[in-house]
């Protein structure tokens, strides 16, 4: 959590910083017909069977994607002279999956889900809406994706298209380097077997 409020910390607009340190630390629904417990954010898998799945996968992914995003933002600033609100992409960085702390749930020696059918793009849009979030930031997080980060995803500003490339790199990535054999297979040299 250390490395996600550091990042947090770097949105200038204190009322948006705030809300953004907030959400990390205490996500919560505001709808009383939808109840599912929160896991901690920095304990899931960032998920079950695919990319990052290992406790505090989700707090890894995280970081990782902001700072993929950021590093982005930053090359195109400079060769583009894009114009870019950081406070914006740190924001809807970090809280890209916000909605997955009632997704998934300890089970057993492992994580499992909890039976919300509501994808956690959309869930994490509507949790940042109820809470006065900026249209940006929960743009960002609803045009992200599906639960493979790419169906459904829309993003129609810079900040969202740099905060969905940066989670399929990171997603992808990781992936390859640690972990899902269908992955691997694909990325191995014709002829190679594992």
């Amino acid at each position: 959590m250390k490395e996600l409020i550091e990042l947090a910390n770097k949105i200038k607009d204190k009322k948006l910083r705030d809300k953004t340190i907030k959400m990390l630390e205490n996500p919560e629904m505001s709808n009383p017909e939808i109840v599912y417990t929160a896991a901690k954010f920095d304990e899931i898998p960032a998920w079950v069977g695919l990319h990052h799945d290992y406790k505090g996968g989700q707090a890894e992914h995280t970081v990782s994607v902001a700072k993929i995003a950021l590093d982005l933002a930053e090359h195109f600033e400079e060769d583009y002279k894009a114009k870019i609100n950081k406070d914006f992409l740190i924001s809807g960085a970090l809280l890209h999956d916000i909605g997955k702390v009632f997704l998934l749930k300890k089970s057993g020696n492992g994580w499992g889900f909890t039976g919300l059918t509501l994808d956690h793009a959309h869930l994490g849009a509507a949790m940042l809406f109820a809470k006065g979030f900026p249209e940006e930031v929960i743009h960002i997080v609803a045009a992200h994706g599906g639960d493979q980060g790419q169906q459904g995803a829309n993003p129609r500003t810079l900040e969202a298209i740099l905060v969905f490339y940066a989670d399929i790199a990171d997603t992808a990535i990781e992936t390859a380097v640690h972990g899902a054999p269908k992955i691997q297979f694909l990325l191995m040299p014709e002829g190679e077997e594992k």
